[in-house]
């Protein structure tokens, strides 16, 4: 059955010199290791994250392990809190700058991580909820705003639970969930969370491909990657962290949907930026290689609403 080993093989000799890739959420987990993947196929890598420590260390490591790295490749760290407006607008700029008339090629947004059932607001102005702002209002943003400016080259590649063909519309007129799923459990709060999440992924990307034809949009389901991401997710006890540190690599090495950050890096770089994968149907895809296809509500008037109610919030 088709899965990472795949992409793996048919990333094989894949050379990526003279593109350019700029990696939302690289810090850690999916991201650091996407931007590895893509520094060793030969191409420029920006990481961009909060945490300045780790972000180093993985631009560091992209400058060990890149193929032929001593012919003046680029690979840097971009700090930036992705939860606020302006700094989404602010790491599109300093990319621009960066990257001159050449651009970014290829741009994956990987940022934010499990919905925690909490509805927090983030302190910058306009306020937004925290985890609506890093896991849908940046990734769209930073796509939004380099594709506008003519920034980005290829493709856009969003690693976040792809709602599929049929999957159900989001809530367009609370974007936010703001004071929704108050009277449920924490588990049905977390559920409308992760429903939100999808069903906003695919609807930016379908649209995303509506307004930029010439640009490529990509979604895609990583399922089970072992990460450090549960740890970070401040509702989780103590003995379920436990538990997740001792099942949790054993998940990812043994079952059908596991795998760890560095095997997975394969499939976004060979949906993303591998020829050989083009035409193949897999822009909305799982860790499997398996298309998930389009929501068709997503083409349609809700898709359009969620569109236009984000990008009114990333022009403020």
């Amino acid at each position: 059955m088709p899965s990472s080993t795949d992409a793996r093989n048919a990333n094989v000799g894949l050379n990526l010199a003279g593109k350019t890739a700029a990696v939302a959420g690289g810090t850690q987990g999916i991201g650091a290791a996407v931007g590895l993947r893509f520094a060793q196929a030969g191409a420029n890598v920006y990481i961009i994250g909060r945490n300045e420590q780790l972000g180093r260390e993985v631009v560091e490591k992209c400058r060990e392990q890149a193929h032929d790295a001593g012919d003046g490749r680029t690979y840097e760290f971009i700090k930036a809190d992705l939860s606020s407006v302006s700094e989404v607008r602010r790491v599109a700029e300093v990319l621009k700058e960066k990257s001159g008339s050449k651009g970014i090629d290829y741009l994956v947004t990987s940022q934010g991580g499990p919905p925690n059932g909490k509805y927090i607001q983030t302190s910058s102005t306009p306020a937004h909820d925290a985890h609506f702002a890093v896991q849908t209002l940046s990734r769209f943003g930073l796509a939004y705003l380099l594709a506008s400016s003519g920034i980005l080259k290829d493709t856009w590649v969003s690693v976040c639970a792809p709602a599929g063909e049929k999957g159900p519309e989001p809530d367009v007129d609370n974007l936010e969930l703001e004071g929704a799923h108050r009277d449920k459990w924490m588990l049905g709060r977390v559920m409308g969370q992760a429903k939100q999440d999808s069903a906003l992924g695919d609807a930016i990307a379908v649209q995303f491909n509506q307004h930029f034809p010439s640009l490529r949009a990509v979604h895609l389901f990583p399922g089970f990657v072992y990460t450090n991401a549960l740890a970070s997710a401040s509702i989780v006890p103590r003995p379920v962290l436990w538990a997740y540190g001792y099942v949790g690599p054993l998940m990812a090495r043994f079952t059908p949907m596991g795998n760890l950050p560095a095997w997975y890096a394969e499939i976004p770089v060979y949906i993303g930026a591998n020829p050989s994968a083009r035409g193949k149907g897999l822009e909305a895809s799982n860790e499997r290689l398996k298309p998930l296809g389009w929501p068709a509500w997503a083409e349609g008037t809700t898709g359009k609403k969620v569109w236009e109610k984000l990008k009114a919030m990333v022009e403020v």
